[in-house]
């Protein structure tokens, strides 16, 4: 379901990984992009000096967009919210017939249905969707509908870009210094929230508890669904 689907663009496989080249060390201070209260500057493995820490922020920043997905995905199928019609007409199963756990849902979803969610996330990870020299209608150069261009499947991650700058022309762009450095602050705490908010939802559920309503002990249920 969504909460895997989403993170599995967040991994870099490493057969298509760019050989590793060292990097210059990254000092952070107070003030820098990530670097927020109450921690600041939080190190206590001593990886500032010596890691590649641009390819750490890339890596959180997709992290944390990838749970935010996923955590939100949780929240609406404990609610009961599916889609309508079936997820594998072949197989006969409905999205209504998806459970709603964390690990029960990735259990439900066909061999088939994984290799398309693969193929897709591999393309946005790596850019293979993008064909610049083709226009598309709307007037939009990076494919047959312009939309690779645009965006919607997601740019390769380069040098010359800052840390998750992967959204091609329609992403949102804010001109103004301070607010763009409270926009992706608020990214990064809300990512952050979110990775251990699935971490717990997942803990919850191998406990035996629900994933959002653990405190029922364990044998408590979860509260109906809102959507039915």
């Amino acid at each position: 379901m969504l909460s895997t689907v989403a993170l599995a663009p967040a991994f870099n496989a490493p057969a298509m990984r760019a050989p590793a080249t060292r990097s210059a060390v990254t000092m952070f201070s107070e003030g820098d992009l990530g670097v927020l209260p109450p921690l600041g500057v939080y190190d206590p493995l001593g990886l500032i000096e010596t890691r590649d820490m641009r390819r750490y922020e890339i890596m959180e920043v997709k992290h944390g967009r990838a749970a935010m997905l996923g955590f939100l995905h949780i929240i609406l199928i404990q609610a009961g919210a599916r889609f309508p019609g079936y997820l594998s007409p072949t197989a006969g199963l409905k999205f209504a017939d998806v459970p709603s756990g964390c690990f029960a849902s990735l259990e439900a979803l066909p061999t088939a249905g994984w290799l398309q969610i693969m193929i897709v996330t591999a393309m946005a990870e790596t850019g293979a969707g993008n064909v610049p020299d083709l226009p598309g209608p709307s007037g939009l150069a990076g494919g047959p509908t312009g939309l690779v261009k645009a965006g919607l499947l997601g740019q390769p991650q380069t040098a010359d870009k800052a840390p998750g700058d992967i959204g091609g022309e329609i992403w949102q762009r804010y001109a103004d210094p301070e607010e763009r450095a409270f926009k992706l602050n608020a990214e990064r705490n809300n990512g952050r929230a979110a990775m251990l908010g699935v971490t717990g939802c997942l803990i919850h559920e191998l406990l035996g508890v629900d994933a959002l309503y653990p405190t029922g002990g364990l044998g408590g249920a979860a509260p109906p669904p809102i959507f039915s």
